[in-house]
């Protein structure tokens, strides 16, 4: 049966079911509200006022959703347990010029964080040593050699960013010596914290919850607000020592944001409209240099972010050169920060030549699995892309994806990728915990493990089985939502235009997606460099548009587009965008998936 099914389409190329974006509201409820919303915003088309009603926004809340304010959503620092302790023992190190180590995570949130925490120390006069650890040689997390490396160097306190909710032993072997240690993370914890002198994580046990959104270089810019606010209490900073302006490094946590993938909404949103803001200043020279090697030469958006600089961040602790983040967002020069851009722009090419080596070969094997989580393992496979290598098989095959680099130990360090209603990281923090797995932890999205090649099974089975029992026994079915019908001739200027106030989009913020009904294929060509992408023309009488599949070389919906040229009809399932390669601005759409409407069920034509 059809039932929710959009158009009637049960099964697409990609196998998947689409349904209409899921809403509280009655049809008629959503045009009343969409109506409301119409006569208070001018030149709101009626697709987006459709879409906001059935997102639940009214009249009463649509300001605070398309201009999220700081100062509205912004917590008292005070509000996390553990916070206060954490400044007041930081604000001592200003006021006595003791030295600090901090030790951060290798991917963009962790060097993001350690970034921030140096430059506004640093501001405060606080002499800081950052070590980020090697992905190879001393995995994720803190370990006591590096901690007491930092210690012996002069550190009279550490700070872990990113990372140490689960690192009992490293801080335990830290602790015998007197060393404090103040954790600020935003992992899932387990029942017992490790042993610090504060944690500060909205997501401890004992935490209410409302902040587990956040990513950690946001905690880190509200454990800054409260070490300011105990020297403003203190009487620290006067007419000549005066305050940093921890706003102008609103843009280092909409990176961090965008990059660890948590939800878009709340806080998170106005960190991201407001950071973008700040990153168009081109107030960090780090930043501002990789934009330029990137291409970003518009007003920075989320894509820039995700996309564009964030994987050329990444690069450098994937491939062993993990503390170049870290010095990129800090550095204070511009020459020194056009050196640094150009060598993570080396680094992210590299990146992605492992990376297609992988991709290949992991796709290829993802579609011959019959489990509910996709779980693969390789001793030829690098360590340094497999995170992004489970994404690519999530987004191919809708199931959580966990990809396995082995070790000649026998020991594989894994990356996982979640889908929604899943709770992954809690998933692989539980196979830990059952002794299956060596360790492992992450968010419900992400998650990192390691895992004995003589385990693998089990490790399978487990996953397998905690995944249906998140299901109720039964797996989903996978499925593309879509927001609205749109026609050729729909896909105007303004559409975009207001999708770009909507943003920024992602978790909790989902991108609207379109269906284009009955769409001839004018045209459809293989580009970029290994042909990997789909360009093609669509024509539904109302007008021609062009279009891209990305990734869709050789794949199922590529095959059926590519099958289509000047043949059948084709619903188009995509979003609306404008062509910005090489300075474009044509309106595009972003093909997600493709259907033949003569399969729909009740198909009549």
């Amino acid at each position: 049966m059809a039932g929710d099914a959009m158009l009637g389409i049960v099964k697409s190329a990609s196998g998947a079911r689409w349904v209409s974006a899921k809403t509280a509201l009655s049809a008629s409820e959503i045009d009343r509200h969409a109506a409301a919303l119409s006569e208070t915003i001018d030149d709101l088309p009626l697709p987006i006022a459709r879409i906001m009603a059935a997102r639940g926004l009214t009249r009463d809340t649509i300001d605070a959703y398309l201009e999220p304010r700081l100062r509205d959503l912004l917590p008292n620092p005070s509000y996390f347990k553990d916070l206060d302790k954490a400044a007041e023992r930081l604000a001592d190190c200003v006021e006595d010029g003791a030295p600090i180590g901090i030790f951060g995570d290798y991917d963009v949130d962790g060097a993001a964080a350690a970034a921030l925490l140096l430059m506004v120390m640093r501001q405060l006069g606080v002499v800081c040593d950052v070590h980020i650890p090697n992905r190879f040689s001393e995995g994720y997390g803190p370990n006591a050699d590096a901690l007491m490396a930092l210690q012996a160097k002069g550190a009279s306190l550490l700070v872990t960013v990113d990372c140490g909710i689960t690192a009992h032993a490293p801080l335990a072997a830290v602790a015998k010596t007197g060393m404090d240690v103040i954790v600020i993370d935003h992992h899932i914890a387990g029942p017992e914290l490790p042993k610090a002198h504060s944690v500060v994580n909205p997501n401890r046990l004992d935490e209410d919850g409302d902040y587990g959104y956040l990513c950690a270089t946001s905690v880190v810019f509200i454990v800054i607000a409260g070490i300011l606010r105990t020297l403003r209490q203190r009487g620290y900073f006067t007419k000549t020592r005066t305050a940093p302006d921890l706003l102008n490094h609103l843009d280092l946590v909409a990176l961090a944001t965008i990059c660890d993938v948590v939800p878009l909404i709340g806080l998170n949103r106005a960190f991201v409209r407001q950071g973008l803001k700040v990153m168009a200043q081109r107030y960090h020279h780090g930043l501002a240099k990789l934009a330029d090697i990137a291409g970003v030469n518009d007003a920075p958006n989320a894509y820039a972010l995700g996309f564009l600089i964030g994987p050329r961040i990444n690069a450098a602790g994937r491939l062993g050169a993990s503390d170049l983040g870290v010095q990129l967002l800090s550095a204070s020069d511009p020459e020194t920060a056009a050196g640094l851009a150009l060598r993570l722009d080396d680094l992210n090419k590299e990146r992605r030549q492992i990376e297609e080596a992988v991709r290949v070969v992991a796709l290829d094997r993802a579609a011959q699995s019959p489990h509910h989580v996709i779980i693969l393992a390789d001793e030829g496979w690098h360590e340094g892309v497999i995170g992004i290598v489970a994404g690519r098989v999530r987004e191919r095959y809708g199931k959580p994806a966990m990809i396995i680099s082995m070790g000649p130990d026998g020991v594989g360090k894994g990356s996982a990728r979640g889908i929604a209603g899943f709770r992954l990281g809690n998933a692989v923090i539980a196979a830990h915990q059952a002794g299956i797995i060596e360790g492992g932890g992450g968010h419900d999205m992400a998650a990192g493990f390691s895992v004995r090649a003589s385990q693998i099974a089990a490790f399978q089975a487990f996953m397998d089985e905690r995944f249906l029992a998140e299901f109720n026994g039964v797996a989903p079915q996978v499925s593309h939502t879509a927001s609205a019908v749109l026609s050729v001739a729909g896909c105007q200027p303004v559409i975009a235009d207001w999708l770009d106030k909507m943003g920024p989009f992602g978790s909790g913020n989902a991108e609207p997606r379109f269906v284009l009904p009955d769409c001839r294929v004018k045209s459809a060509r293989r580009v970029g460099g290994d042909g990997a992408h789909l360009s093609c023309r669509l024509d539904d009488g109302s007008g021609v548009i062009n279009a891209i599949a990305f990734q869709a070389g050789g794949t199922a919906v590529g095959k059926a587009i590519e099958a289509a040229v000047n043949g059948d009809y084709l619903h188009i399932l995509g979003r609306v965008r404008r062509d910005r390669f090489r300075g474009g601005n044509a309106m595009q759409i972003e093909i997600d998936d493709v259907a033949e409407p003569r399969l729909a069920a009740g198909y009549n034509r």
